[in-house]
């Protein structure tokens, strides 16, 4: 995130930069990554038996489905379930951008990250991805202790690079105010790789031991009505629907 969020993960949003630029600016004329979090080399758990594969499978019935928002589809057998196991580290930034990497990636040497299920929704002629994720944690505190990190990273990174594949990435995170809060961080983050430039809005929030993810990354505008609807409307209400999910699966606290 930047895929992966993984939550939001790196390599799913270089991934999406890299082939908007090559396409012309549309990301969805190519079709889904095999895996999400697979395309980061060496960042991704690579056997299933580093992860709670039944986790896994129950986080992935709580995502969002093209039922969720009119004209997108997906494919459940592209959802990737790796978690990351391995630091990228930071270049430039110094330590606050190193723990906002860390966290956007719910890096699981660092979190104790059990499972995670990342999936792409997208729709034809639309220029926007919807990255749904989830992630559990061993407890509900390394839950929080992920949030509590990336907030941090929001508001002290202004920003960062790191190398990836070979590719240089850099990244401009800043918070979304209306979505941060007490078990919450919104933020948006200015994505460049191989010379393009794409923006994602992201919100994470925390429900016990799990963590709820939903991105929307798309072409770079400074239009306000454009950023109100990625960063605000449809942004929370995908959001509201997840974390509603991830409640009623946990059932009372």
């Amino acid at each position: 995130m930047p895929s992966g969020t993984k939550g939001v993960s790196i390599a799913v949003l270089a991934t999406v930069v890299l082939t908007a630029a090559a396409c012309g600016g549309s990301a969805k004329k190519a079709a889904p990554a095999p895996s999400p979090m697979s395309s980061a080399s060496g960042s991704v758990a690579s056997s299933p038996a580093a992860a709670d594969t039944a986790a896994a499978s129950r986080l992935s019935k709580l995502l969002l489905t093209d039922a969720d928002d009119a004209g997108y589809t997906y494919d459940a057998s592209q959802d990737g379930t790796g978690v990351t196991s391995t630091q990228d580290v930071v270049t430039t930034g110094g330590s606050v951008c190193q723990s906002f990497v860390d966290a956007q990636e719910a890096l699981s040497t660092k979190y104790g990250t059990t499972a995670e299920v990342d999936r792409r929704l997208t729709k034809p002629n639309d220029a926007h991805t919807i990255q749904s994720s989830a992630m559990a944690f061993p407890s509900a505190d390394k839950a929080a202790a992920m949030i509590a990190d990336l907030t941090a990273g929001v508001k002290g990174c202004k920003s960062l690079s790191l190398t990836q594949g070979g590719t240089t990435l850099s990244m401009q995170p800043s918070a979304i105010p209306e979505l941060t809060k007490a078990g919450q961080v919104g933020y948006i983050d200015y994505l460049t790789a191989g010379g393009s430039t794409e923006l994602m809005a992201a919100d994470l929030v925390q429900v016990g031991t799990t963590v709820s993810v939903v991105a929307i990354d798309g072409p770079l505008t400074n239009d306000p009505a454009a950023l109100q609807q990625m960063g605000g409307t449809q942004l929370a209400h995908l959001s509201d629907v997840q974390v509603g999910r991830l409640k009623s699966a946990q059932g009372p606290s």
